[in-house]
C-alpha cells in the first residue's frame, strides 16, 4: 500500500492587498512538516504554482528550501512541477543535485516518459509521471495528448504493470473557479479531462478549490490557504491518496490545515462594525469590511483599523452604484466645483453650512495648487 500527499498552488511569496503572506504560509508548511513527521507518507506531490511569481522574494525561496530539505532528510520522496506562475528555468536550478536526495523537480518536457518510481515500506511501488504547465505558445490539447500517449507507451513497456499517477497544472473544462485564480479569458486555455484517461490518479494544480475534475480519480488539491475573501469560508488543506493494488480506485482523503489568520467578510453599518460585541473575536483576522451606510464617513479606514488591525479591504456598498453612475457621467462634469457639488448631492449632504465649508475648503485647495504652479 502507498500513501501519497497531493498539494498544489502554494503561491509562496503571495501579496494580499499590499501585505506579504509569508508568515501565514510558513505557519501552513510547519503544519505539513509536523504531519509528515508524525505519519510519514511515501511521497509528496507538488502540482505547480510553488511560487506566486516568476521571480519570487528571497523569503519565499528560503521557505521552499526548508520544506524540501526537511522532507528529504526524513526520507520522503518529493516530486514537483512548475505552474503558470513559476519560472520553469529558475525552478530547475540545482535539480540534478536535489534528485540525488530524493527531490525530483521536473521543470521541462524532456523527461515526460521517464516516471519517478516510488516505493513503500511494504514493497509496493508506483510510477509518477510529471507534466509541467504547458506554455501558451503551444497547442495545449495536442501537446498534452501526445505527452500522455508517450507516457502510456512507457507504462505499457513496464513489465511490472504498477499503478501510475500523472501530475499536471492545467484548467480542466467544467472545473469550478474561485476568486483568487488568474485564469484565461473565456476559458480558451481549458482542456478536456478525457485527455488524462489511463492513469490511476491525476494530481492537478491550478484551481484553488479542492474538487474532482469530472472523473473520481482526477482531482485538484486546491490551495492550502485562502487567497481571496470569497474563499475565506472554505476549508483549505491537501489530499491524501492511498493506493492499494487490490483496489480498483485509490482512496482520497482531504486533510485540513488551520490558517494563521481567518478571512472574514463583515457587511454591516459602521456603528455595528465598531461596536457590535459579536465581532470582538476577529481582532487577528483578515477583514473585508462592507459598510452599508448610505452616507460617506470621515477616516473610515483609521476608525475601523482601531478595532480590526488586519483590515485588508474596505467597501461602501451603498455608494458603489453611485460610483458606477459617476463613471458614466464624469464626462459631463467639467470643473472641480461641479464634481464637488454633484458628489454632495448624491451623498445626501443637505446641510447648507456643511456644504459651504466643503466648498470653501475646495476653493482654498485649488488656490493653493494654482499658486504652486
Amino acid at each position: 500500500m502507498l500513501r501519497i500527499l497531493h498539494l498544489a498552488d502554494l503561491h509562496l511569496g503571495r501579496i494580499f492587498h499590499g501585505e506579504s503572506l509569508i508568515e501565514d504560509q510558513a505557519h501552513l508548511l510547519d503544519q505539513l512538516i509536523a504531519l509528515t513527521a508524525k505519519n510519514p507518507p511515501d511521497a509528496v506531490l507538488l502540482s505547480g504554482d510553488i511560487y506566486d511569481r516568476a521571480l519570487p522574494p528571497v523569503e519565499a525561496v528560503k521557505l521552499f528550501d526548508r520544506l524540501l530539505s526537511t522532507l528529504s532528510d526524513a526520507g520522503i520522496t518529493v516530486v514537483a512541477i512548475p505552474g503558470n506562475h513559476d519560472s520553469a528555468g529558475r525552478m530547475a536550478y540545482a535539480a540534478g543535485a536535489w534528485e540525488k536526495l530524493g527531490v525530483h523537480i521536473r521543470a521541462d518536457y524532456q523527461r515526460l516518459d521517464e516516471p519517478v518510481n516510488i516505493k513503500s515500506r511494504d514493497g509496493s511501488s508506483c510510477d509518477i509521471f510529471a507534466l509541467p504547465f504547458v506554455e501558451l505558445t503551444r497547442d495545449k490539447s495536442a501537446f498534452i495528448k501526445n505527452a500522455v500517449e508517450s507516457m502510456m507507451e512507457a507504462r505499457k513497456n513496464n513489465a511490472q504493470n504498477q499503478p501510475a499517477i500523472l501530475m499536471a497544472h492545467e484548467f480542466v473544462a467544467g472545473s469550478t473557479e474561485s476568486g483568487s485564480e488568474r485564469l484565461y479569458v473565456g476559458g480558451s486555455q481549458s482542456v478536456s479531462g478525457e485527455l488524462f484517461e489511463g492513469f490511476d490518479y491525476v494530481a492537478l494544480g491550478h484551481i484553488h478549490s479542492a474538487q474532482r475534475a469530472g472523473d473520481e480519480t482526477i482531482r485538484y488539491a486546491g490551495s492550502p490557504m485562502a487567497y481571496a475573501f470569497d474563499e475565506g469560508s472554505k476549508e483549505k488543506g491537501f489530499l491524501e491518496i492511498i493506493l492499494d493494488n487490490g483496489q480498483l480506485y485509490p482512496e482520497v482523503n482531504f486533510i485540513p490545515l488551520k490558517p494563521f489568520r481567518s478571512m472574514e467578510v463583515l457587511e454591516d453599518s459602521l456603528d455595528n462594525l465598531l461596536n457590535n460585541p459579536d465581532y470582538k473575536g476577529l481582532k487577528n483576522s483578515y477583514i473585508s469590511a462592507r459598510v452599508t451606510d448610505p452616507l460617506s464617513h470621515m477616516n473610515l479606514i483609521g476608525r475601523l483599523r482601531e478595532r480590526f488591525p488586519y483590515l485588508r479591504e474596505l467597501r461602501q456598498t451603498a455608494l458603489e452604484p453611485i460610483a458606477a453612475d459617476n463613471s458614466r457621467d464624469s464626462a459631463a462634469l467639467e470643473t472641480p466645483a461641479s464634481v464637488m457639488s454633484d458628489f454632495l448631492n448624491r451623498t445626501g449632504w443637505e446641510d447648507g453650512d456643511e456644504r459651504n465649508i466643503a466648498e470653501e475648503l475646495l476653493s482654498e485647495a485649488l488656490n493653493s495648487l494654482e499658486a504652486r504652479q
